[in-house]
């Protein structure tokens, strides 16, 4: 009984202290890549760069299982099936770095020009 009391203690304090983590409402790039970087690194430090690190993560993922059916033709991928989520974040962080000045645009905009650019897909999809 002790058990499952600390348990349900433990689940309780995971869950509260997970919904007062404020939701991210910036979606530009300058406000999620240094959390994107460091989950593609390995390299969460903090809080605030793990919660940004877990909105790449989804972000890359969602973007990457879809990518094959979107319009216009520009903004299609053809994900390898077999990409984690550090390697999806890896290619977005690798083009925002290469495009500075675009840091401001929406940051799901720019990750799915760099998974186009990484991995076009064939006439036909």
């Amino acid at each position: 009984m002790r058990y499952i009391i600390t348990v349900s203690v433990a689940f309780f304090v995971a869950i509260v202290s997970a919904g007062a983590q404020p939701p991210i409402e910036d979606a530009s790039a300058n406000s999620v890549f240094l959390g994107c970087k460091a989950f593609a690194e390995a390299q969460v430090t903090n809080l605030q760069l793990n919660q940004l690190g877990n909105f790449c993560s989804g972000i890359v993922h969602g973007l990457a299982g879809v990518g094959q059916y979107l319009t216009p033709s520009e903004w299609q991928s053809c994900v390898p099936s077999t990409s984690t989520a550090r390697q999806l974040a890896r290619v977005a962080v690798r083009y925002i770095e290469a495009h500075p000045q675009r840091m401001h645009e929406d940051f799901r905009l720019l990750t799915l020009e760099a998974f186009h650019n990484a991995w076009p897909c064939k006439s036909g999809r």
